[in-house]
């Protein structure tokens, strides 16, 4: 019998109209609210409180306050203290002093004393000098020669060119410097010549010098040079003279 009752149920016709209407307006209903439920969430907006954070901050100290003024009337001022720095004191190093050698004193020199007739030398003459040689000439000079004059020597005399060439005896003649032998080159040195007593050069200076070559020779050649002694009154004496030596390339 339910089962009829479904199928016959099921047989009967179907109202369409109805069931459209109410399937648009449950469409609608449901689309109205969730279009409410979507503008209500926008305008209840809840703002979230931004979190609370503590800053500290440190500041330095306040000054100390001021000192209070001293008291009028008969109060006493404080006296200030002054504050003196320390002096600062360096180590000196203990340094020994040293001996200063003494200065030699100056030897005093013997004094020459007057002698009489009994405080000579034995055997020497009467009036001779203290310290004289025995045989020395009456008056001479302290160290002179024995048996001379007791003078000085005498000063070279300075002779004449010719006059000291004529004096001459031997000697070279001297060589022209191969580095100065060119076709007519003449090189002239004039030279001042000592000659002493024996008639050897003491000494040879240039007066007038050349090349440098040539002056070496020039000394060279004059210091083999051997002259007749210069007498005067007699006896030997030194003289000097200009000596002209002079190169020629033949």
């Amino acid at each position: 019998m339910a089962f009829e009752a479904f199928r016959a149920q099921a047989d009967a016709p179907v109202r369409t109209g109805r069931k459209s209407l109410w399937y648009a307006a449950s469409i609608v209903f449901h689309g109205a609210l969730i279009a409410v439920g979507i503008a209500y969430s926008f305008w209840h907006v809840e703002e979230l409180s931004p979190p609370l954070l503590k800053v500290t901050f440190l500041s330095a100290a306040p000054p100390p306050p001021p000192a209070p003024p001293p008291p009028a009337g008969g109060g006493s001022a404080k006296k200030k203290i002054a504050f003196k720095p320390k002096p600062i004191v360096l180590k000196q190093e203990i340094v020994q002093p040293r001996e200063i050698p003494k200065a030699e004193e100056p030897k005093e020199e013997p004094k020459v004393q007057d002698h009489d007739e009994t405080d000579g030398v034995k055997d020497g003459v009467k009036g001779g000098t203290v310290g004289g040689t025995v045989g020395g000439t009456v008056g001479g000079t302290v160290g002179g020669t024995p048996g001379g004059t007791g003078t000085a020597p005498a000063a070279p005399k300075f002779l004449m060119p010719n006059v000291g060439r004529g004096q001459w005896m031997s000697g070279d003649k001297g060589v022209m410097p191969m580095l100065l032998r060119k076709p007519g080159a003449v090189y002239r040195v004039l030279v001042k010549i000592c000659v002493s007593t024996t008639g050897n050069v003491t000494t040879a200076t240039i007066q007038q010098a050349s090349d440098s070559l040539a002056n070496e020779e020039a000394l060279r050649v004059v210091k083999t040079f051997r002259f007749r002694p210069f007498l005067v009154n007699g006896m030997p004496a030194p003289f000097c003279y200009s000596h002209l030596i002079e190169f020629r390339t033949e």
